[in-house]
């Protein structure tokens, strides 16, 4: 499987290499670990350029709502309009953490920032490109940055409901199950992006070792309460910007 989501789980993130950098720290029971990754080995790495922030630990650990804030805003502007995107389809549990995520807020204005969001579905049903919903939806409203929350592939399957990612780097709907359309990035939205994902399928061929089952992705069998739990943290940490 080579459609991770999760920058470090590329082989090269944690050795001494030119235009990488990786710091890892644990605050109580979350290990979070700040991946740099520049133009230069963007490309050798197999991950775009840009920042990521991994939260590590249980979605129900105290804190992490926190935590999240925190990390999200370290790649988002200092105050401005915000605008939520929840990708996926909402009837599919492992990929409906977007939805979930955007309906556990509420549009409001604050002193620093307001939020408006939108649950974009699936091209499949829509008849409209995922990328372009998003940037239209962001431009009418006229954003200063784009909040996408989506579901991740992982590699390794210990980290399927364990983790949650934010970046800066932007991020490819439909990517993690293998039907990539237009990617959400700062170079196409013409603004900053925050991408949220959090891995809830991984590859077969990850848990049995045989090469001919990469096709087939498989998750847990809590992954519904899993989803619940990670769009509260998530929603609840967004929301709370414009407190």
């Amino acid at each position: 499987m080579d459609n991770s989501g999760l920058a470090f789980e590329a082989a090269e993130i944690f050795t001494q290499k030119d235009g990488v950098r990786a710091v890892t720290r644990t605050i109580g029971a979350v290990k979070i670990t700040d991946v740099r990754i520049t133009s230069a080995a963007a490309a050798r790495i197999g991950k775009h350029a840009g920042r990521y922030i991994t939260l590590e630990g249980d979605p129900s650990a105290s804190g992490m709502t926190a935590l999240f804030r925190r990390a999200l805003m370290q790649v988002i502007p200092p105050r401005g309009r915000l605008f939520a995107a929840g990708l996926g389809n909402p009837d599919i549990t492992q990929d409906s953490l977007g939805a979930a995520a955007v309906r556990s807020m509420a549009a409001r204005r604050g002193r620093r920032y307001s939020l408006s969001a939108i649950e974009t579905d699936v091209a499949a049903r829509t008849g409209l490109d995922t990328a372009r919903l998003v940037k239209a939806a962001a431009h009418e409203l006229n954003a200063d940055c784009v909040i996408a929350v989506d579901a991740l592939a992982c590699h390794d399957p210990r980290y399927i409901g364990r983790t949650v990612q934010i970046s800066d780097a932007g991020i490819i709907p439909g990517g993690g199950a293998g039907e990539a359309h237009g990617e959400l990035s700062r170079s196409r939205l013409g603004m900053p992006i925050a991408a949220v994902g959090v891995p809830t399928v991984t590859a077969l061929s990850s848990v049995t070792g045989k090469s001919e089952d990469k096709a087939f992705l498989v998750t847990t069998g809590d992954i519904d309460a899993v989803v619940k739990m990670w769009a509260e943290v998530i929603g609840g940490g967004i929301g709370s910007l414009t407190e």
